[in-house]
């Protein structure tokens, strides 16, 4: 049998050093893995973004794939630390552009996304929406699940969770003291006490949902609950670790948007309903 790469004679015991179901020789197995590492590293060291280097780093490991017949389990773990290495340059950009934008989507649609890189995807398009609306340049998108107002437009949806503020009451400390009999039928109790009330500030788990941030509103529609909170009604907006909180002039208690990236999300809110934006 003759390797498919070299075609060389791999003969039997060759084989058998190998893999029984590889088409390659044990040489070239070895050549693919080495050249694959040699171009993640390439990537990996790049100083600035390219699209043209991208575009010929991506060309190269599909050749390498082809040439050497790697596998799609032994070229998936390379080919996504290779686009990571792409999207993590487009990340480091001061400036994202449009076509940056494209052309990522059209890696994630050919190759797929992992997790690591559907976030990275996500941090990059939340910036250039950002960049766009502080260039006064303000993106719209489709909305999926939002009836828009009279002259309303969204310029971002993204999957969020919702936490409610609600109050608890709690009584501690009270005590019904020792009942002392005097005889006679009669008793008297000592030591009783009220208990003390204390409010504690809970979350309610409300489910998930679309995050919509437009000209007019921040709204969330979810299975479980909708919130629709116009920005004349918002004061500021406050961020945390895994979200932010809006407060409004309302009395109503505010609630949590669970976000992935909230301090990029706050930004695009604070954007979209400054008076410029709308």
């Amino acid at each position: 049998m003759k390797c498919a790469a070299c075609g060389k004679d791999m003969g039997f015991w060759a084989k058998l050093e190998g893999h029984s179901d590889s088409e390659v020789c044990k040489e070239c197995k070895e050549q693919s893995r080495n050249s694959l590492q040699v171009l993640v590293q390439t990537a990996s060291a790049a100083q600035a973004w390219k699209q043209q280097d991208a575009e010929n780093w991506i060309a190269r490991c599909e050749l390498l794939a082809r040439k050497y017949h790697i596998p799609e389990s032994e070229l998936a773990p390379p080919r996504f630390a290779l686009l990571s290495n792409i999207f993590n340059l487009v990340v480091a950009q001061k400036e994202i552009s449009e076509a940056d934008c494209t052309f990522l989507s059209s890696l994630g649609k050919r190759f797929g996304y992992s997790p690591e890189i559907q976030d990275t995807t996500l941090q990059i398009m939340l910036r250039f929406t950002i960049q766009s609306l502080d260039h006064g340049d303000a993106p719209t998108t489709a909305c999926t699940s939002l009836v828009l107002l009279k002259g309303e437009v969204c310029h971002w949806e993204e999957q969020a969770g919702l936490l409610v503020q609600r109050t608890k009451r709690q009584y501690v400390g009270g005590s019904g003291g020792v009942s002392i009999p005097l005889g006679h039928g009669v008793r008297i109790r000592l030591g009783a006490f009220k208990a003390v009330p204390i409010d504690k500030t809970i979350y309610d788990d409300r489910g998930s949902g679309i995050l919509h941030v437009t000209n007019q509103r921040i709204c969330l529609t979810g299975q479980q609950e909708s919130v629709a909170i116009p920005y004349k009604k918002v004061i500021n907006f406050s961020g945390f670790e895994n979200g932010f909180e809006v407060h409004t002039s309302s009395a109503k208690k505010p609630g949590i948007f669970l976000v992935p990236h909230p301090e990029l999300t706050v930004q695009l809110v604070s954007l979209a309903s400054s008076p410029k934006a709308g």
